[in-house]
């Protein structure tokens, strides 16, 4: 498996363990619950999403008897996604407890950085399962 599979997988493993944690929390301390919105996207977006991405990269080339497009593009929406979706999580928490007001622009922009990994994701994948079948050496 590549790094980026690996690293997909691995952080959705994080994301579910931190996502369903914080959903125990919300027994334990009721108050808590002014973060559903942050554990929602844990387990939405950082578990099931990771995992699809992780999944995804790794099976449907060989489904299609294809390399990736690019490794390194995968890579850094690896990262990118990270970036957005801890950045959205943070800014909601900050929001939750009102440690911060009047931030939609952090939002937006960590928004926009989750989503827009997702469109390298999608970019990317399509290159792969569009681009012509490789060429088999000539036999001798």
């Amino acid at each position: 498996m590549s790094k980026t599979t690996l690293g997909f997988v691995f952080a959705g493993m994080a994301y579910l363990v931190i996502g369903v944690t914080l959903g125990i929390l919300f027994y334990v301390e009721p108050d808590m619950l002014k973060l559903r919105s942050v554990h929602v996207h844990l387990n939405l977006v950082g578990f099931v999403t990771f995992l699809i991405f992780g999944i995804g990269y790794h099976i449907l080339p060989r489904f299609r008897g294809r390399p990736l497009r690019s490794e390194r593009l995968a890579w850094f929406q690896f990262w990118m996604a990270n970036a957005g979706l801890l950045g959205l999580s943070l800014v909601n928490t900050l929001i939750a407890y009102e440690v911060l007001k009047d931030v939609s622009y952090l939002q937006v922009t960590f928004g926009a950085v989750l989503v827009l990994s997702v469109y390298l994701f999608i970019y990317n994948m399509s290159r792969t399962l569009l681009s012509p079948a490789p060429v088999p050496p000539a036999r001798k």
